[in-house]
């Protein structure tokens, strides 16, 4: 009876232990051409950021010179406190934590040397992401940091014995080491399953007061000759321009399914909608894309307990800033649009990404449209 106790009280001390004691693997490394994302050419799992390439290519297929880096991934801290992050590049870096920017100097520069300290919550897994643009010459991301719980030696003082302070060891802080960093959610939260059958009847409910506009046609039945007349020229102008958007027809309409796979989806993920979409260089929303809308709106007031952030992505088209504007206001405009079908404010996050995360060939005039979509990341 006593040992069952003990088992009893042990186990949970065990589990909370080996959750802490969890190992990561790395960091992910989107690798690309030119100095702001302009052509993807790898990704690979890196163990931190400590990287000296000096005048060498970081990987194969890679140029010395003019490339660029994202690294995304999570980064659990071992103790809670105050976090220091020293980082020495050549030339340009960002840095994010949790879609926070602490860090920003992007612009070529010799070699530097910068810090930002932020709080974080032991065993709390933080989005990381940091950005590393090379323009020429010496190539360098070094990114470490001082932890709360192991803060750095003071210095000894400086007195002739170590050439007044020339030949002290001056304690440094070490990179972030590989068991801190998971290149996914090492705490997703446990699946949640919603029924199909609420999320149906919750998205078609909008589309109910249809058959009371249709019973109209009373009106209509009073004068039966002019019915003709109303609608030859509706259907004249349809048939006239449909030799102009061919493509629209091939576009998906309907609902893929895939919003009722929001509630499932773990924290960082992300899910594309390819029922919404644009027209080149246009932010407003096409009626074809409301039926996807009105079903997603439902999916979110069903469950007001989900946060998305709502990116806006585009092709590589154009100037790359005016890229960004755009696909800034393509994700509000579909924020705008939920939140006046009742999704709570506080459940969206519209953020404009460009052309920096392309999913298809931006050279490929068939694959270029791929570019241009819309992905819900939940927060």
């Amino acid at each position: 009876m006593l040992g069952g106790l003990l088992l009893g009280v042990c186990l949970p001390v065990l589990s909370a232990w080996g959750q802490a004691q969890e190992v990561g693997n790395g960091i992910r490394g989107d690798y690309y051409e030119g100095t702001d994302f302009e052509r993807f050419v790898l990704s690979r799992r890196d163990a931190s950021i400590n990287f000296n390439w000096g005048h060498q290519p970081p990987a194969a297929g890679m140029p010395a010179e003019s490339f660029s880096v994202r690294w995304t991934g999570w980064l659990v801290p071992p103790a809670s406190g105050r976090y220091v992050f020293h980082v020495t590049v050549d030339d340009g870096i960002r840095i994010w934590v949790n879609d926070r920017l602490i860090l920003n100097e992007w612009r070529g520069q010799p070699v530097s040397r910068y810090t930002a300290a932020i709080e974080l919550k032991a065993n709390e897994p933080y989005r990381l992401r940091v950005d590393y643009c090379q323009y020429s010459m010496d190539t360098r991301a070094v990114v470490t940091w001082e932890r709360p719980d192991e803060p750095l030696a003071t210095p000894p003082p400086a007195t002739w014995r170590n050439l007044w302070g020339l030949n002290a060891d001056t304690p440094t802080p070490q990179p972030i080491p590989t068991r801190f960093l998971f290149t996914r959610n090492p705490r997703p939260t446990p699946p949640i399953v919603v029924p199909l059958q609420q999320v149906t009847v919750q998205a078609k409910a909008p589309l109910r007061p249809q058959p009371q506009q249709a019973a109209a046609p009373p009106r209509r039945t009073q004068k039966p000759s002019v019915r003709p007349v109303r609608r030859a020229p509706e259907v004249l102008p349809a048939v006239a321009t449909a030799p102009g958007p061919l493509p629209e027809p091939a576009r998906p309409v309907a609902d893929s399914g895939r919003t009722a796979q929001l509630a499932r989806l773990a924290v960082g993920e992300t899910v594309t909608l390819p029922e919404l979409y644009f027209d080149q260089g246009q932010a407003q929303l096409l009626p074809a894309v409301r039926t996807a809308l009105n079903e997603l709106a439902a999916t979110l007031q069903a469950r007001p307990d989900l946060r998305f952030e709502v990116q806006g992505h585009t092709d590589n088209v154009g100037n790359a800033e005016l890229n960004r504007q755009l696909s800034q206001q393509r994700a509000a405009a579909v924020c705008l649009y939920l939140t006046a079908h009742g999704v709570a404010e506080p459940q969206l996050r519209p953020v404009g990404y460009g052309g920096t995360q392309p999913v298809a060939d931006n050279a490929d005039p068939a694959q270029r449209p791929l570019n241009r979509r819309v992905v819900l990341r939940r927060l």
